[in-house]
């Protein structure tokens, strides 16, 4: 029961970084490229921040996203307000600007969290195997 627990665990802290690493894999092959509106250019801390807003076509709730963009691409987006950004079609959220500087949150915190858990069932292996070798062996 302990080892269901362990490996439902695994499977939900790598969750956020495997969806992300799937809507990447379907935005690269799936996804199509348009140009969206600049509504913020701004640099924080040395970070390049755009809020845009995709095609009415695209995007019909008009939602706002945001991003982290290299230099480059925030010069031109801040000069034109225009973004290059490849969305998949029918899910307006699964985009990604050109240019975009992306976090390696997700694959840091799942890996961590993956090592905790192998230390967690280590030690629980470890005890398991302690009090069973005591039990047999007297």
């Amino acid at each position: 029961m302990r080892a269901l627990v362990i490996l439902l665990a695994v499977f939900l802290v790598n969750l956020p970084a495997g969806h992300q690493a799937w809507t990447d894999h379907r935005i690269a092959t799936d996804g199509r490229d348009v140009e969206a509106t600049v509504l913020e250019a701004r640099t924080i801390n040395g970070r390049h921040l755009v809020d845009y807003r995709l095609p009415h076509e695209v995007d019909p709730a008009g939602n706002r996203f945001s991003a982290s963009i290299d230099a480059e691409t925030y010069r031109h987006a801040s000069a034109s307000h225009r973004l290059a950004v490849r969305v998949i079609p029918g899910r307006p959220g699964a985009n990604r600007p050109s240019g975009e500087v992306s976090s390696p949150l997700f694959v840091v915190a799942a890996v961590g969290a993956d090592a905790i858990l192998l230390l967690i069932g280590a030690a629980w292996l470890y005890r398991k195997r302690v009090s069973t070798g005591s039990t047999t062996g007297g």
